[in-house]
C-alpha cells in the first residue's frame, strides 16, 4: 500500500498543486469589467463636467468650447470626438487633450485614449486625473508594467480612490508582486469594502505567498454573503488543496458539482484527490462525469485517468472507464491514443489472468507500432512468466534499442534474469540501468544482485 500511495504522489502531485481549478484565472479582471461598473462610469462621465472652472487652466474661450461640447458629449461621443479634435493643439489647455483621451477611451480605442492622456500629462505633469484614467487605459490593455508606476503617480499626487488602488493591486498581482499587491488591495477593501473583486485579489494574494488558512477564513466570510458562487467554492477547494487537506477540498469540488457549475477540469481534479486517498470508486465516478462532458481536445486527460486506475492495480475501475471512454462519440480517438489505450486492456487482461486476450492485444499493438515499447516489454513479461525465454529476451531486446523505454526494458529483462536465478547475466542490465539514471531503490537492488552473482562463483 505504501508502494502504492508514493505512485500517486508522483502521479497526482503536480495536478494537485498546480490545480488552479479555472477559478484562479477567471476571478476578477477589473479591467475587463470597467464599462459594466454603473459606479465607474457615472463617475467617469461626470469627470468631463468636473473639468470645467478647475486645474490644469482653461481661458474663457476654451471654457466656452467646453459648454457648447457637453452635451453632445452625453449624446454623441463620436460627433463630440470629431467636434474636440480640431481644438486640440500644442498650446491648448491639457484639459482638452484629457477629455478627447476620456472620449477615445469611451469609445474603446486605446491607443490613441493613451496618447492623448500622455500628451495631457505632458502639458501639466501634475495632472492626476490624467494619471488615473491613463492607468486604467494601460489595465484595460493588459499593459501592467507600465500601470503600476502610472497609477502610483496619481496616488502621490493625491487621488484617493478605492478602484486606483484595486487595479494598482491588480497591476502588482498580474506582475507576480504580490506582497505590493496585498497592501494594495487592502487599501482598496478600505476605501470600498463591498466590492468583492479586491477581496477575491486579496485571496489570491493569500494563496499565491502560501498563506492557506488566511485564504480559507476570507472565502468563508465571502461564501456567507455569496453562497452560490461557485468560483469561491473553488479558489477556497484550492486553499484546502495547499494547506494538505485534499478531503476538504474534494468537500468543496463535490458542491460545485451538485451546483452543476464543475468543469472537466474540476472533475478530473476531484477524481485525482480520490486517488490520492485511496478511493477509486469514487474517483471513477467523477471521471466518469468527466467523460459525459469531454469534446475531442480532452481526451488525453482522460486516458490519463485511465493510466492512473491501470498504474494502481485499480483494474476494474480502469476498464470501466475506459469502456466508456471507447463508447464517447466526442472523444474521436487518435490511432496513438488508441494504441495507449490497448495497452492499458492488454495490462488489465494479464491482470486478471486472461493470457490469451493479452497476446492478442499485445499483437495487435507491435503490428501496428513495431517501436511501441511498452508493449514490448509487455509481451516480453508475458513470455518469461510462461517460461518462454527466448522469446522474451528477444523482445526485451527490441524495446532497449527504442531510446524511450531503454531504461526500462533492461530493468524488467534484469529483473526476469534474477527470477531465473542469472544473477551474472542479469548484473551489467542493471549496471546499465543505472547510467543512464541513478535511483537508490535500484542501486540497493543492483548491489544485492551482484552480492548474489559473487557467491554463484
Amino acid at each position: 500500500m505504501k508502494t502504492i500511495h508514493r505512485l500517486l504522489l508522483a502521479i497526482l502531485g503536480l495536478s494537485l498543486i498546480a490545480g488552479n481549478l479555472n477559478a484562479q484565472r477567471r476571478a476578477a479582471n477589473p479591467g475587463a469589467e470597467l464599462w459594466k461598473d454603473e459606479a465607474f462610469v457615472k463617475s467617469f462621465v461626470g469627470s468631463y463636467a468636473f473639468l470645467i472652472g478647475y486645474e490644469p487652466k482653461i481661458s474663457d474661450a476654451e471654457k466656452e468650447v467646453l459648454r457648447a461640447l457637453i452635451d453632445r458629449i452625453k449624446a454623441n461621443p463620436q460627433a463630440a470626438i470629431a467636434q474636440l479634435q480640431p481644438q486640440v493643439k500644442p498650446g491648448s489647455s491639457a484639459a482638452f487633450d484629457f477629455i478627447l483621451a476620456n472620449l477615445y477611451f469611451q469609445e474603446g480605442k486605446l491607443k490613441q485614449a493613451e496618447k492623448s492622456y500622455q500628451t495631457a500629462i505632458k502639458k501639466y505633469p501634475n495632472f492626476r486625473r490624467a494619471y488615473k484614467n491613463l492607468g486604467l487605459v494601460q489595465v484595460q490593455s493588459g499593459n501592467f508594467k507600465d500601470a503600476i508606476p502610472t497609477i502610483s503617480k496619481a496616488l502621490e499626487l493625491g487621488e484617493v480612490d478605492g478602484r486606483a488602488y484595486g487595479l494598482l493591486a491588480y497591476g502588482y498581482l498580474t506582475e507576480g508582486m504580490y506582497y505590493p499587491a496585498e497592501a494594495a488591495y487592502r487599501q482598496a477593501i478600505l476605501i470600498q469594502p463591498n466590492q468583492k473583486d479586491w477581496k477575491i485579489g486579496l485571496a489570491r494574494c493569500l494563496l499565491e505567498t502560501e498563506r492557506y488558512n488566511e485564504a480559507v477564513s476570507l472565502f468563508d466570510t465571502l461564501l456567507k454573503d455569496e453562497p452560490d458562487n461557485s468560483d469561491f467554492w473553488l479558489l477556497q477547494g484550492n486553499a484546502y488543496i495547499g494547506n494538505e487537506q485534499s478531503l476538504r477540498a474534494a468537500q468543496n469540488l463535490e458542491i460545485v458539482r451538485r451546483m452543476g457549475k464543475a468543469e472537466l477540469s474540476t472533475l478530473t481534479l476531484l477524481g485525482d484527490i480520490y486517488m490520492n486517498n485511496s478511493i477509486p470508486d469514487l474517483a471513477l465516478d467523477a471521471y466518469l462525469s468527466a467523460v459525459e462532458m469531454a469534446e475531442s481536445k480532452d481526451t488525453d486527460t482522460l486516458l490519463r485517468a485511465a493510466n492512473i486506475l491501470t498504474r494502481t492495480t485499480n483494474f476494474e475501475q480502469a476498464a470501466t472507464l475506459i469502456k466508456d471512454i471507447r463508447k464517447s462519440e466526442s472523444t474521436n480517438l487518435s490511432p496513438k491514443q488508441d494504441l495507449e489505450l490497448l495497452n492499458q486492456e492488454a495490462k488489465i487482461a494479464r491482470a486478471e489472468g486472461d493470457d490469451d486476450a493479452a497476446v492478442e492485444i499485445l499483437n495487435k499493438i507491435v503490428e501496428r507500432d513495431a517501436l511501441n515499447g511498452e508493449a514490448l516489454i509487455e509481451l516480453a513479461n508475458y513470455y518469461a512468466d510462461k517460461d518462454m525465454l527466448p522469446e522474451a529476451i528477444n523482445r526485451y531486446e527490441q524495446a532497449a534499442k527504442i531510446d524511450a523505454f531503454e531504461r526500462q526494458a533492461l530493468i524488467a529483462h534484469g529483473q526476469t534474469l534474477v527470477r531465473k536465478t542469472q544473477y551474472r547475466d542479469a548484473l551489467p542490465l542493471l549496471k546499465r540501468a543505472l547510467l543512464l539514471e541513478a535511483e537508490p531503490n535500484l542501486e540497493d537492488y543492483t548491489a544485492r544482485v551482484e552480492r548474489a552473482a559473487k557467491s554463484q562463483s
